[in-house]
């Protein structure tokens, strides 16, 4: 009995030893790994929902290279699976099919710099919807996967940061609509009422001239408006005929037109830089006439071309006479918060449709 006791005692003995070996051997790699992994690869939170059924997903991480971002997802080894793969501005979804029946792992509530969220929701039996959504507004570079792992390339686009000018203001009160009103309200009102429109898309920085109603010379409205992407000058018209109406949109005329081109265009930079920021404005102003709805626009060349102080700066700009206000329809329109947003959301479509050339050029 002694020795089997004895026996007994050291069998117990080594198999601890071996088990603790095999314990550490085995972590030991692992925490290696842990410790050799890149800065630049961060893991998500991932776990199991607990269920019997298998959880197809290995790891989540996002990777950064240089100025682009990878969201990756590898799947276990043994499991196979068909995605379809849908792409937003903000985001992605996809659904994806599997050989057997899955369980959708849980993700925890994740609030990075970039991602808003993520999360796996069952699709049937065998089917998982994975939907990712972003903090910003991003153009991605690429979607691959392979036999175990999908993984989805972004750039976050750089916001383009616009100019908004309100004419007029403080003792410059501009032109009387025909219902009392002044040019300097009107224009700061859709001002103000086009930067929450524009910030709101998520695409967007914007700059205002004025925001409340003060003067300021047009030597002061370009020193606020340098460096920007675009101006956009906001202005009301009138007309001794009652019955004109709509809205027009202004650029510079060719240089060889300008009253006043010697000195600041008198060498073949300036001049070259000066043509270059010309066509960019007249693409703008074309694009955004195509967004007006022909009812508001003044039927005899919407787009003009004239010289005007305001417009004399170093970047792609445009003057909106946003309708007739000695027009009894006009100025109705431009006091209907209804119009005010349909006319801004021309503004914003013209901008991303734009930008988007410009980018693919």
């Amino acid at each position: 009995m002694l020795l089997r006791n004895i026996v007994l005692f050291f069998f117990v003995c080594f198999s601890c030893i071996y088990t603790h070996d095999r314990c550490t051997s085995s972590e030991k790699p692992a925490y290696a790994s842990l410790q050799n992994i890149q800065k630049n690869m961060e893991q998500l939170p991932c776990i199991s929902d607990g269920t019997a059924l298998k959880n197809p997903i290995k790891k989540v991480y996002l990777k950064r290279e240089g100025d682009k971002y990878f969201f990756c997802i590898d799947f276990i080894d043994d499991i196979s699976f068909t995605p379809r793969m849908y792409l937003l501005p903000n985001g992605a979804k996809v659904i994806l099919s599997f050989n057997e029946a899955v369980s959708a792992p849980k993700t925890k509530r994740t609030n990075h710099k970039v991602i808003k969220g993520y999360f796996f929701e069952k699709f049937g039996k065998s089917s998982l919807m994975f939907v990712l959504a972003l903090k910003e507004n991003v153009t991605f570079t690429e979607k691959l996967y392979t036999s175990n792992s999908i993984k989805i390339g972004f750039r976050i686009n750089k916001k383009k940061l616009i100019a908004i000018d309100a004419g007029h203001g403080g003792r410059d009160p501009g032109t009387k609509s025909i219902g009392g009103d002044y040019e300097k309200n009107i224009t700061l009102v859709m001002a103000i009422e086009l930067r929450e429109i524009l910030m709101k898309s998520g695409r967007y920085k914007v700059i205002l001239t004025r925001d409340k109603d003060s003067f300021l010379s047009i030597d002061e409205r370009k020193e606020k408006v340098d460096g920007t992407d675009l101006m956009i000058s906001l202005h009301t018209d009138s007309n001794n005929d009652k019955k004109l109406r709509g809205i027009s949109i202004y650029t510079l005329p060719n240089l060889d037109s300008l009253t006043n081109s010697l000195g600041k265009y008198d060498t073949n930079e300036n001049a070259e830089n000066y043509r270059k920021i010309l066509s960019r404005s007249r693409k703008f102003s074309n694009i955004l006439v195509s967004y007006i709805p022909n009812i508001c626009k003044i039927s005899n060349r919407p787009c003009r071309n004239i010289e005007l102080k305001i417009l004399k700066v170093n970047l792609p700009a445009v003057l909106i006479e946003l309708g007739c206000v000695t027009n009894r329809t006009d100025n109705t329109l431009l006091h209907s918060k209804d119009f005010r947003d349909k006319t801004n959301r021309a503004i914003l479509y013209a901008l991303d449709d734009f930008f988007e050339k410009e980018e693919k050029k």
